[in-house]
């Protein structure tokens, strides 16, 4: 299913560990399911997710937030989805889209909840909150955006040290909120809300 999420402000600005306030932001909510188009009410609040990234201690991306499959770098709060599916020549010779699409894996991936595992076995492993506006992609599980921001990252109480420290300096860099691994889930609430329930209840 596809949906648009049109903020009429942009997502609110970061906040200390011990202090976070957002602006409300109104956003409209399409659903496109087959050929018809429905629009459902207007929601005050951003669409809120989850990710995992990874930061590499080596390479061109080194010590920067990185995707997880792919060394795509985020050295920005604010991302935009471009499509990269160009492996073969048949693709190469596909009209240009905007992602993400209909068909096509392109686009920022975020879950409807916390996937707090990754980061316990992965040592380069971080997850974290984003906000999601723009085009969506929407499954029962996950959704894939035109555009997301990085709102807050989890630490882990059983890292290293030198995990922490790079999470810590990451966030810092970025300008982004620290929340305990644990409590990823209740944080989300802080920063927006997620796909209206009755929707995903459709999908799944």
């Amino acid at each position: 299913m596809t949906i648009t999420v049109e903020p009429v402000a942009p997502p609110a600005g970061g906040s200390s560990e011990s202090s976070i306030h957002r602006d409300a932001a109104a956003v409209q909510l399409l659903a496109l399911p087959a050929q018809d188009r429905t629009e459902a009410p207007d929601l005050i609040e951003p669409i809120v997710g989850f990710r995992n990234w990874r930061i590499y201690r080596t390479g061109p991306a080194s010590n920067d937030l990185c995707s997880p499959y792919f060394p795509v770098p985020w050295r920005e709060r604010v991302v935009r989805a471009e499509c990269r599916r160009w492996r073969t020549a048949e693709e190469m010779l596909e009209p240009a889209h905007t992602a993400p699409a209909a068909g096509c894996g392109c686009g920022i991936r975020a879950y409807h909840v916390p996937l707090d595992d990754f980061p316990k076995v992965d040592y380069q492993a971080v997850s974290g909150i984003v906000t999601v506006w723009g085009r969506i992609e929407i499954g029962p599980d996950e959704m894939r955006a035109e555009r997301a921001r990085v709102e807050a990252l989890a630490l882990y109480h059983r890292w290293s040290r030198r995990q922490a420290d790079a999470v810590r300096a990451t966030a810092a860099e970025l300008g982004v909120d620290l929340v305990d691994l644990r409590e990823l889930g209740p944080a989300a609430a802080g920063y927006g809300a997620p796909p209206p329930s009755g929707l995903l209840d459709s999908l799944r």
